[in-house]
């Protein structure tokens, strides 16, 4: 009695280390967040969808000679547009609400890791110039470090993860297992893209269901030395330094655009000073560097202020997207040393002088596509964003 209760127990172990083993090496061998290769899209089908899981991987395992990056405010860009453009392939790896470190410490984990690059495409949100230069988003959640570092052994916080598991590797392989199942990946154009999700509905009424008011800020609010010192070490440690680490990639660098709504509340809160002074430090301290070209398209005022093209404060339509992949391809609202200087100060005047409530009068489209189509006529000349050469 007492040897079958041995055989037992060492059959039992035998089997749950089987089992173990087995999910290990499955999961290795899927790899969902592309931890130790890239994926095999003859094999499986992978849904791109976990941004601080996945990116990191797809930086060191995907072939690319050029990078979009930045907050949800480069979620909407099409790389097929980017490598028709650029004559080079793109990934994109957004950062949703990301800081400029996080961001840098993504890049530079990719140029590190793929030495092919030649482009980096990054948004600079205007409104996270000013932040610490070591300010991590941790209200976002736990940071997956394990999938960041080359430690193997915190790698069963992956490999035993039940979400991983039982979420993606099983439901993957099952996939794999049907004659009629999906193989291959989630597109770049659709990673992260959230025209199609539920709240993105765009125009006037969306972004002032009860009007336009008019008020006037009390006074004039400047950025203090110490601010002034923030934005300065933010930017060289996360955008210069980065630039001069790498002499040999371009950066297209970009202020994202806003809505004419977010400089209101900007005006009225006594802090649109501030921002153009922190715009003011930041290009000065960019022009310096020979291989970041940086653009500025809050002076394309038609776009700003016509709410069709946001669905809330600071979130633009794709169609905005592609217009600033074509204009920093055309070298258009390229910010230099000539002309700098006067399109802050332009930037200034009409956002402090704006009369908002003329956004009252303005329509608001019952097809929020009339905008994209709009845009497209304008840049193409045809209204479903087809280049023309490009053809379908």
């Amino acid at each position: 009695m007492k040897r079958k209760a041995i055989l037992w127990i060492i059959g039992f172990s035998v089997f749950v280390t089987a089992v173990i083993v087995c999910t290990a090496v499955l999961t290795a061998y899927v790899d969902p967040f592309f931890h130790y290769h890239s994926p095999r899209t003859n094999e499986f089908f992978y849904t791109l969808d976990n941004q601080r899981s996945q990116n990191d991987g797809i930086v060191k395992h995907f072939d690319y000679q050029g990078i979009i990056t930045g907050t949800s405010m480069v979620e909407n860009f099409k790389t097929t547009e980017a490598d028709r453009l650029f004559g080079c392939s793109f990934i994109k790896v957004p950062l949703e609400g990301a800081t400029f470190r996080e961001t840098s410490e993504l890049l530079r984990t990719a140029l590190t890791a793929n030495p092919d690059t030649r482009i980096v495409i990054r948004g600079l949100d205007i409104n996270r110039l000013g932040n610490d230069k070591d300010l991590m988003r941790t209200d976002l959640g736990d940071y997956p470090t394990y999938l960041y570092d080359s430690d193997p052994f915190n790698d069963v916080n992956y490999l035993f993860n039940r979400d991983v598991v039982f979420s993606r590797v099983f439901p993957m392989v099952r996939g794999a297992g049907n004659p009629e199942g999906r193989k291959g990946i989630t597109t770049f154009d659709e990673y992260s893209n959230w025209m199609n999700a539920e709240g993105a509905v765009f125009g006037r009424k969306a972004l002032y269901p009860d009007g336009v008011e008019r008020k006037v800020p009390r006074h004039r609010e400047d950025l203090l030395d110490v601010d002034m010192d923030m934005v300065l070490e933010n930017t060289r440690q996360n955008i210069i330094a980065l630039a001069q680490e790498y002499p040999d990639v371009t950066f297209y660098c970009f202020f994202t655009p806003y809505s004419a709504k977010w400089w209101q509340q900007e005006l009225e809160s006594e802090r649109l000073e501030m921002e153009i002074e922190a715009e003011r430090i930041v290009t000065r301290e960019i022009l310096e560097c020979s291989n970041i070209r940086l653009y500025s398209f809050n002076s394309l005022t038609d776009i700003t202020t016509d709410l069709n093209n946001y669905k809330d404060a600071t979130h633009y339509g794709e169609w905005i997207n592609t217009l600033m992949l074509q204009y920093m391809y055309d070298g258009k609202c390229l910010l230099t040393a000539d002309n700098w200087e006067a399109a802050l100060e332009a930037e200034r005047d009409f956002y402090s002088g704006y009369d908002y409530t003329l956004m009252n009068s303005q329509e608001d489209y019952d097809d929020d596509s009339l905008a994209e189509q709009l845009l497209y006529e304008k840049l193409y000349g045809t209204p479903d964003g087809q280049h023309p050469d490009n053809p379908a």
